[in-house]
């Protein structure tokens, strides 16, 4: 795809709202394609046809645009082309292949008019819609679509705006996000905080410990099941700022610990997932808060998410680092939350006591990873101590 096609992508969706409607040559379920053909494993083969520009469309630069359709639609897709003449292959199960020709139709639409989208019945159990003030829309997109394409490539989700209709209401402009469960929620919460840092208020209500985060309205279909749910937590200014990290970086470590969506909206951080996610995350950044300004002793009794490792006492500051900057880079390599039982890392003791560093993560994967850096660090104090470096 060329810049000038690119330029067009991303600008689409402004030029979208004032363009007719594409009469484009695939026309979803009336489409002339191949049919499936039969699989033992539940998953098939069909092939639709395309346009010469819809398939470098679909294509995007290096095939990104491409990938990312099968990424979000979990079908394989193949382009061929020979001559003027463009197919493209989806290789999946029955709803993998459906939401992947809806997701072409709706990328080669973009090319040069609006998208509608029409939920009637049951819905789609594939879409979040997310209403955004007119007044945000071009803060949430950025120049060239930019800021909507990282948060595709952040959650691994297709967003775009679109003339949505529900049922017999009239239609609107929505902006659409297709994707699992888990990835539309992730990046519903970030462009909900993109909105609440342009537009204060729209989605948190009162203030300070009385703020709210405000129940986003649901189209038919996207349900994630009882167990599913957003949890809030009020921070302070100063607890913001150590709760965010640099660039986010603090954030990302407890979300990737905890397994759980956590976003911060206006001073709200908000958890999104299970009732187990939702509850690590809290945890986690509950003690998070308290080591800004004291110690954190925590019980690791009956815990199936912590693993202890014990260091000499002696090794303590090799392993933690000045401020706990050694300790911030395991969990960075590991995908943990790790800190020092009942002291803060520049705390010193005895070379002959035994301090124990808790490592916390839903992911046994990577608790076993960051003892393994931890040994291996101890054994490095002691070669350093050996040669008496």
């Amino acid at each position: 795809m060329s810049d000038s096609e690119e330029e067009e992508r991303g600008a689409a969706d402004r030029r979208g709202r004032s363009s007719p409607t594409y009469d484009n040559e695939y026309n979803g379920d009336d489409a002339k394609d191949d049919k499936p053909a039969p699989s033992k494993n539940g998953r098939s083969k069909e092939t639709i046809p395309v346009g010469r520009e819809d398939a470098a469309f679909v294509l995007g630069r290096g095939g990104s645009t491409k990938k990312k359709i099968a990424r979000v639609c979990g079908a394989e897709l193949d382009l061929n082309e020979s001559g003027d003449s463009h197919v493209i292959e989806i290789y999946g199960t029955d709803d993998q292949r459906a939401w992947a020709k809806d997701y072409i139709q709706y990328v080669t639409q973009q090319r040069v008019g609006p998208v509608h989208i029409s939920l009637e019945g049951d819905g789609r159990r594939d879409l979040t819609v997310v209403d955004v003030p007119e007044d945000c829309v071009g803060f949430c997109m950025g120049r060239g679509g930019a800021t909507l394409r990282s948060m595709e490539e952040e959650w691994g989700t297709l967003m775009f705006f679109a003339q949505v209709r529900e049922g017999s209401e009239e239609e609107s402009e929505k902006l659409c996000i297709f994707g699992s469960i888990r990835a539309r929620r992730g990046a519903e919460l970030k462009v909900m905080s993109a909105v609440e840092h342009k537009h204060p208020g729209h989605f948190v209500t009162g203030d300070g410990p009385d703020a709210s985060l405000v129940d986003p309205r649901r189209v038919i279909g996207d349900d994630a099941g009882d167990d599913w749910g957003t949890d809030s937590m009020h921070l302070t200014d100063d607890n913001f700022s150590y709760a965010l990290g640099a660039k986010g970086s603090t954030r990302r470590k407890l979300a990737t610990a905890a397994g759980c969506i956590i976003e911060y909206i206006g001073r709200l951080a908000c958890m999104c997932g299970t009732t187990k996610e939702r509850e690590r995350a809290q945890e986690y950044l509950s003690w998070l808060i308290a080591q800004r300004t004291g110690t954190v002793s925590v019980s690791t009794d009956d815990r199936e998410d912590v693993t202890v490792v014990e260091i000499p006492g002696k090794s303590v500051g090799f392993i933690t680092g000045y401020r706990g900057e050694s300790l911030r880079r395991i969990e960075a390599q590991s995908g943990t939350f790790c800190f020092t039982e009942g002291s803060q890392g520049d705390a010193r003791i005895a070379e002959h006591e035994v301090e124990k560093v808790l490592i916390f993560s839903h992911d046994p994967h990577n608790r076993k990873k960051a003892k393994r850096i931890v040994a291996d660090k101890i054994e490095d104090h002691k070669d350093m101590d050996r040669r008496g470096g």
